[in-house]
């Protein structure tokens, strides 16, 4: 099993112009299928967002639009059922409340974040 747990709001890439919007795209490298939960937490709003999703070499990536991302921060899971090491590829899209994309998060820039 693989988790990913990150803190989002709007204030996330540190630019000028807040991220209102996210696309997460996910990709999967191997041979056998997994399933993918994407989910989102607020304190204080509870469940704000809930995916779940199978992909696998037959299916090809799978992409969720337009997750709403708040000034308030909240908490991005993804989890998978696989334990291989690197099956997932994920990547986010930050974009403003015009739909101008800010930013692409990689895994490895998540992962940076993170630290």
């Amino acid at each position: 099993m693989a988790a990913y747990v990150l803190e989002i709001h709007e204030k996330l890439l540190q630019t000028v112009v807040p991220v209102r919007y996210m696309d997460i795209e996910l990709a999967f490298v191997g041979n056998d299928d997994v399933d993918i939960f994407v989910g989102g937490i607020s304190h204080t709003r509870g469940e704000l967002y809930r995916y779940l999703c199978r992909i696998g070499a037959d299916t090809g990536n799978h992409i969720i639009h337009n997750l709403t991302v708040s000034s308030d921060p909240c908490e991005l899971r993804i989890i998978s059922n696989s334990s291989a090491p690197n099956h997932l590829i994920i990547r986010m899209y930050c974009r403003s409340d015009q739909g101008q994309t800010l930013g692409i998060l990689s895994e490895h820039q998540m992962i940076k974040l993170a630290d």
